[in-house]
């Protein structure tokens, strides 16, 4: 089956330099999820109507600032896609497993230097080289969610015990002729290993409810295949149930197109504007990012790593008074929209650290004040609008590019950031975000 990348028609990528945040917005389009790609199950999605408000926009007191500044940075014309994350995965080519969306800097990839960066080009028409990624997101035509927003057969399906392997045969490389007979007989035994796991798993479901005993599915998985990251599921630990393959890699861990800087891609044609938006400091003025900062916002793996960096980012236009963390239905004539507010607190010194998060810290949630030890800096906020058919939405067909083992989880929603605005830029930015003005 072929799957296609969505279009979202042209989105702005604002960013607000404040004490706060950077804020992106505007419409984009949609891709094709991946080949073999599961879709998301029902229970992750939700209309936007039964998501309570939950954001909190602390006052601006005395001494803080409310300041916007907004960056253009294109519709992305040359379409740079890529699985690479130069961020959190610095030097390993297509280490994010799933395809990003990026914005900015053109020579941006897993070998990115500083010094690179520097010399790029940008999309972004004041010249900020700075670089902007998220992963994408799909329209998976597979999925079959009725109108009410649910399908009882496909969240049975879902929650059905199962084992899962990742493809072991895409991930081979070259074998040697004299080999192929070896590899393929294993590769058979393999795929019978499996399915004679997965046939007694179903003779033993649970058919008494919670006091009758079920084999666990995990010990069904062949010693050999577990080594070979195979895995009992389904199942997330924020409950619903989970599918199995990531929406923009196949099976290998690679981009569906194999072509991981973005040219000729048929099923990614995601047309969008971008720009970047900084926002103030409710607490104090904010003061400037250093150079070759970088952030990361929300966490890839939040069913292995837990939900403890994990941000709710899914909302519709008219509705950004609400966040949620499972996919959104939206009413007739809103869009559907993913919202990132970075860190806007810095600790002074560094400029990434181990995890690429123990370097910055959000502001209070209630006063917008910064940790001890920390300074306000601009706030980065990334809004994207998605120009989405209303059934597709209906039919829970579209999902995030993810980890494998994430399997399209809306939760694992992120975005990574790489400041290489030039001094004179930043120094715009921060008086503009001070003076309480809105730039651009």
């Amino acid at each position: 089956m072929t799957h296609r990348v969505v279009d979202r028609r042209k989105f702005r990528l604002i960013a607000s330099l404040s004490a706060v945040a950077v804020v992106a917005a505007g419409t984009a389009t949609v891709a094709l999820a991946a080949k073999d790609g599961d879709p998301a199950p029902a229970s992750a999605f939700v209309r936007i109507e039964q998501v309570g408000k939950n954001v909190v926009n602390p006052k601006v007191q005395q001494g803080g600032t409310s300041g916007v500044f907004t960056v253009d940075c294109g519709t992305n014309e040359k379409g740079k896609f890529s699985a690479d994350n130069p961020v959190a995965q610095p030097g390993l080519p297509h280490g994010a497993q799933h395809v990003h969306d990026f914005v900015g800097n053109l020579s941006i990839s897993a070998e990115s230097t500083d010094e690179s960066l520097e010399d790029s080009e940008t999309t972004c028409k004041n010249g900020d080289k700075s670089s902007y990624f998220w992963p994408v997101v799909r329209i998976n035509p597979k999925a079959n969610v009725n109108s009410s927003g649910s399908s009882p057969d496909k969240v049975k399906e879902a929650g059905t015990p199962h084992v899962t392997c990742p493809s072991v045969k895409d991930r081979l490389p070259a074998v040697p002729q004299q080999a192929s007979g070896e590899v393929d007989r294993n590769l058979e035994l393999l795929d019978k290993q499996l399915k004679e796991a997965n046939d007694r798993v179903a003779r033993n479901e649970n058919p008494g409810g919670r006091l009758g005993r079920r084999r666990d599915p995990d010990r069904e998985v062949p010693l050999g295949a577990r080594r070979a990251g195979c895995r009992a599921g389904p199942g997330d630990r924020r409950g619903g149930p989970q599918p199995r393959v990531a929406g923009q890699a196949d099976r290998g861990g690679q981009p569906a197109d194999r072509d991981h800087q973005g040219a000729g891609r048929p099923e990614l044609r995601q047309q969008r504007h971008s720009g970047a938006v900084d926002r103030g400091n409710a607490t104090s003025k904010v003061t400037a990012m250093p150079k070759f900062l970088k952030m990361v916002v929300g966490d890839a793996k939040p069913t292995s790593r837990g939900p403890a960096n994990a941000r709710a980012t899914w909302t519709c236009s008219g509705f950004e008074d609400r966040l949620s963390d499972k996919y959104v239905i939206c009413p007739n004539g809103s869009k559907v929209m993913r919202v990132h507010d970075f860190a806007g607190c810095w600790d002074g010194k560094n400029a990434d650290s181990a995890n690429h998060r123990d370097h910055v810290a959000f502001a209070d949630k209630k006063t917008g004040a910064c940790p001890k030890g920390f300074k306000a800096i601009p706030q980065l906020r990334i809004s994207i609008s998605y120009d989405i058919a209303r059934d597709v939405q209906e039919k829970g067909q579209y999902q995030l590019d993810a980890f494998p083992e994430e399997n399209h989880n809306p939760f694992s929603d992120h975005n990574d950031f790489a400041n290489v605005n030039s001094d004179q830029t930043m120094a715009q930015i921060v008086k503009c975000v001070n003076e309480g003005r809105r730039c651009g």
